[in-house]
């Protein structure tokens, strides 16, 4: 049992690190598209908000792979001398601060009160949460389909730490 979850702890990791280099790549695109055309005296007004929606993203991946790898942010030369029981502590503290992760987007996106609503706007209306309906500054797309990511990332993130932890 222990070697399927490590196998797919793994493939998980590569898959997360590919998204994330994939992101990557698109904004350096975005960026260098936005400077030729600049240089051409017709700018790209949306490429860089485009290339730092990207980038966020990319981070969100990036760091549920870093778990998932030990190298989250932690003091290495510390952990290395403590205990087994000491370094489990910490992949257990991670599993609470991601579960507190999950209830702050489960607030924020507010999934029950959507599907009461019916709808982004109604939602909007009743509740004050322009969550579903606030388009990007310049790409005029909604907002959530770049903030819907972290959820994935986020379910990555609590898995790698979770084997983590089965595996102390």
């Amino acid at each position: 049992m222990s070697q399927m979850l490590a196998r797919l702890d793994a493939k998980l990791a590569a898959a997360e690190e590919r998204i994330a280099a994939a992101l990557l790549g698109a904004a350096l695109c975005c960026l260098l598209a936005g400077a030729v055309m600049r240089s051409l005296g017709r700018p790209l007004i949306w490429g860089d908000e485009l290339a730092v929606l990207a980038m966020v993203i990319a981070a969100f991946f990036a760091g549920s792979a870093a778990i998932a790898r030990g190298a989250h942010l932690t003091v290495d030369g510390v952990l290395r001398h403590l205990p087994r029981w000491a370094r489990r502590g910490v992949d257990l503290v991670l599993v609470a601060l991601l579960l507190g992760f999950f209830y702050c987007l489960w607030v924020w996106l507010d999934p029950v009160g959507l599907i009461a609503a019916g709808s982004g706007a109604q939602l909007a209306r009743d509740a004050g949460n322009f969550t579903y309906t606030e388009p990007t500054m310049t790409l005029g797309v909604l907002k959530i389909w770049f903030w819907l990511p972290m959820l994935p990332a986020a379910l990555g993130a609590l898995f790698h730490a979770l084997v983590r932890v089965l595996r102390c």
